[in-house]
C-alpha cells in the first residue's frame, strides 16, 4: 500500500466536515483535468456547472448561515458522469470521472457521513496519478510507484492536507487556506495546467 497502514484509518477518524473539505480540496485540484475533458469532448455547459458546484460547496463550508442544498449539487454534476464500464472508457473520461467521484464524496461526507468519503477521494486522486505514471512506464509495483516523483508529490500533498485538517478548527480562514492549497498554482494532480485547458 503506497500510503502505509496508518493513513486511511486517520482519514476515517476525521469528522464529516473535515472529510468533506479533504475531498473538496482534492476535487478542486482536479478541475483542470475536467475542463480539458469538457473541451475535448465538447461538453457544453459542463465546465460552468462543475465550477459553480465547487464554488457552492466552498461557500457551504465558509458561511454557516448558507442555505445550499448539497443534494442539488450532486444532481447538477451527475449528468456529466461518463457512462460505461471503466475498462471501456477513454483516459480523458477516467480523469473526468475521478473529478466527479471526488466531488460527490465531498458532498456525501456531509449528506451520508458513512466515514469513508475522504478515503474514496484520496484513492481516486492517487489513482489518477498512478494511471498517468503507468501510461508512461507500464505497470509498476507499489515500491517502484512510491519512488516515482509524481506519486511522491501526491502522497506529500495528501499528508499535508490531512495534517492541516486534523488540527484545525472550523473557520472561514481554514476554508480560504484550503482553497489556495486546492488551486495548486493552476496545476492539477496529474500535472495539467489551467492555462492549457
Amino acid at each position: 500500500m503506497i500510503f502505509g497502514e496508518r493513513f486511511y484509518p486517520m482519514l476515517g477518524r476525521l469528522s464529516p466536515w473535515r472529510q468533506s473539505l479533504f475531498a473538496l480540496t482534492l476535487a478542486q485540484r482536479q478541475l483542470p483535468n475536467f475542463l480539458l475533458w469538457c473541451e475535448l469532448k465538447e461538453q457544453k455547459g459542463a465546465a460552468g456547472i462543475f465550477k459553480k458546484a465547487l464554488e457552492e460547496l466552498w461557500t457551504f463550508h465558509q458561511d454557516k448561515f448558507n442555505h445550499i442544498d448539497l443534494e442539488e449539487l450532486v444532481n447538477a454534476v451527475e449528468p456529466f458522469i461518463p457512462e460505461g464500464d471503466p475498462e471501456d472508457l477513454s483516459v480523458g473520461d477516467l480523469y473526468a470521472l475521478d473529478a466527479l467521484i471526488t466531488f460527490t464524496a465531498a458532498c456525501d461526507a456531509v449528506l451520508m457521513h458513512e466515514g469513508n468519503e475522504a478515503e474514496i477521494a484520496s484513492k481516486t486522486s492517487l489513482g489518477g496519478v498512478v494511471r498517468t505514471v503507468e501510461e508512461k512506464n507500464g505497470s509498476l509495483d507499489d515500491e517502484t510507484l512510491r519512488e516515482n516523483s509524481q506519486v511522491d508529490a501526491e502522497v506529500d500533498y495528501q499528508v499535508e492536507l490531512l495534517e492541516l485538517l486534523s488540527h484545525a478548527k472550523r473557520s472561514s480562514e481554514l476554508t480560504e487556506n484550503l482553497k489556495v492549497l486546492a488551486a495548486n498554482g493552476g496545476i492539477s494532480n496529474i500535472g495539467i495546467s489551467l492555462d492549457h485547458s
